[in-house]
């Protein structure tokens, strides 16, 4: 018998927990259809954005790799959207080959997320004749909805994939109810607005088109100086091939630029403004977090960040906070995560007047740097601990006091290596014994030095570093210390800190590593029991990037955390002189 939980109903002021039990038979959960399953998945994890909201609203999140879509989902995103290898307006990003999609779309909707897939680039004959196939292709991989501005574009999705919804780009640049209605009577059910209206804009519009027209809104990331995006500079300056509204936008609004008059050539001036240097077509950054109950207000459906083009890190950080507020957190609480990501200076863009130009001294500019995702964690197993303990100061649950915890979608907690009152079998263990080994054998060798072995008082060291209640294993991401302090973001928990110790670096059978001998950086200590060909190494740095490390630490970690680190002297950002 296989029993399945439908959870969470929204009603106004408040979130009621429904629990249903449903038991079927084995053999009719084997004929279960996958749009079944699907729909299951979806009701598991009904959005949780009800707290003092008008209306609930959808997170949305970019997905422009398979990595950023997992971070979306991890951290709470409702939707995400993304592109294929063509029709995209960011090619810059990794994107999906039509294998991708499919494969993006099962994860997705493993966890109860929906998949939109962007076709909104500006369409000539030669893209229009691929269309139909791709349209097809992304029906039959379930895609949720595809994103058009193309009226050409939505009249080939309406007639060769009926089952996709269609949403109208913002490159559309749908500013009126009029407009809005006449898009939804050729099949479109939801506009995604213009960046350029204001919230009361979005307010009258609500008023005025059909209840089941959905109003889809920016809310963070960059915006453009062109009218929504609708820029030439790039073809013009650049080349065709690096056209803006062709996804290959080159961004020469963002350059510095002099003036030089024709007769005095070789001698440029600069063009400065209130001594706060060159910003003429310098735009700021959106961020509307303080102001999402004012977008509910208005009748936004889906509130949107943008950002295809960047990381795992800036969708993680951005989805976390977002994610935190509209299940009823402070803004003022999540604010400052919105500080720990590569951004231009904040406005709230056009919703309450002009947004106004950079000014400021630095752009893109950030503190911290993220060092490592998650793979998996568990508990501890005393007896490979030192002395047979572990540090069990920390709570069972991990949970930093006083957070709020929000639902973890049941197929991920599944998948979980910490669950309550079991020791992982798969996370990696101190390797005490081959430390120890090594260390007789160095010992034992008169030309250990000459051979570049590191010093027993070296391996004495790291043999002594303290055992902590949970185990976790991490693909790095860029470099850190044993014992550093590492911020965690976690979904559902406030931002905590850990301390790793017993670091270990998981050596695979192409690495070489003889050289964290030589470089003083750890000791071998035997083979990794479940790679082939694979070696221990307990180092104390991990600075191999996309290299697998394991560690001791005293909070539990979940699989698609992310750990980072506070470094102001690395990661400044351009400055304009």
């Amino acid at each position: 018998m296989l029993t399945v939980l439908f959870k969470a109903s929204f009603i106004e002021g408040g979130l009621l927990h429904v629990v249903v039990r449903m038991s079927f038979a084995c053999s009719f959960v084997k004929r279960l259809s996958s749009s079944f399953c699907y729909a299951v998945a979806m009701i598991t994890s009904l959005k949780h954005t009800c707290a003092g909201m008008a209306r609930p609203m959808e997170l949305l999140a970019p997905a422009g790799g398979m990595e950023q879509l997992e971070c979306a989902v991890h951290f709470g995103a409702d939707a995400v959207y993304l592109a294929g290898k063509r029709f995209g307006m960011r090619r810059r990003a990794s994107n999906f080959d039509d294998a991708g999609i499919a494969s993006a779309v099962k994860f997705a909707h493993e966890h109860g997320v929906k998949v939109f897939v962007t076709a909104n680039t500006l369409m000539k004959d030669g893209d229009v004749a691929a269309l139909p196939d791709f349209f097809a292709m992304l029906q039959n991989a379930g895609v949720d909805a595809a994103i058009v501005s193309d009226m050409g574009a939505l009249s080939i999705c309406k007639r060769t994939a009926p089952k996709l919804e269609l949403h109208l780009s913002t490159q559309a640049s749908c500013m009126n109810a009029e407009a809005a209605k006449a898009y939804y009577d050729l099949g479109v059910s939801r506009v995604v607005v213009a960046r350029e209206m204001s919230l009361s804009d979005i307010a009258r519009m609500r008023e005025s088109i059909p209840d089941d027209l959905e109003i889809e809104a920016f809310v963070h990331g960059a915006m453009c100086m062109a009218y929504s995006g609708r820029c030439l500079m790039s073809d013009y300056m650049v080349s065709p091939s690096r056209g803006a509204n062709n996804g290959h936008c080159a961004q020469p609004c963002r350059w510095k630029y002099t003036v030089v008059e024709e007769t005095r050539p070789g001698e440029p001036f600069s063009v400065i403004e209130e001594d706060g240097g060159s910003f003429i077509m310098s735009s700021t950054d959106m961020n509307m977090l303080s102001h999402v109950r004012e977008l509910s207000e208005a009748g936004v459906d889906s509130i949107k960040i943008e950002g295809r083009a960047k990381g795992a890190y800036y969708v993680a950080s951005a989805v976390n906070a977002y994610r935190h507020v509209l299940d009823g957190e402070p803004a003022d609480a999540w604010q400052a995560e919105l500080e720990t990501t590569s951004h231009r200076p904040y406005s709230t863009g056009f919703y309450f007047g002009a947004p106004g130009q950079n000014q400021g001294v630095k752009e893109y500019a950030r503190d911290y740097q993220m060092v490592a995702r998650v793979v998996s964690c568990g508990k501890n197993v005393p007896s490979l601990a030192a002395g047979g303990q572990v540090d069990a100061s920390s709570p069972a649950t991990g949970e930093a006091a006083g957070n709020v915890s929000r639902p973890f979608p049941q197929a991920v907690v599944a998948n979980q290596a910490d669950a309550p009152g079991c020791y992982a079998a798969e996370i990696q263990s101190w390797p005490e014994s081959g430390i120890a080994a090594r260390r007789q054998a160095i010992a034992s060798d008169p030309y250990a030095e000459k051979k570049g072995c590191v010093s027993l008082s070296f391996i004495d060291e790291l043999a002594a570093s303290p055992a902590q209640a949970y185990r976790a294993v991490v693909m790095c991401r860029n470099r850190f210390f044993e014992g550093e302090t590492l911020e965690v973001l976690s979904p559902g928990r406030g931002v905590f800190t850990i301390q790793p110790t017993r670091l270990v670096w998981h050596a695979a059978d192409d690495a070489s590593p003889d050289d964290v001998e030589r470089r003083r950086e750890g000791v071998l200590a035997g083979a990794d029991p479940r790679v082939a060909g694979g070696t221990l190494c307990a180092v104390n740095v991990a600075n191999r990037t996309m290299e697998t490390y394991s560690f001791d630490c005293g909070e539990q970690l979940r699989a698609g955390d992310i750990l980072r680190v506070l470094r102001t002297d690395q990661c400044e950002g351009r400055t304009i002189e």
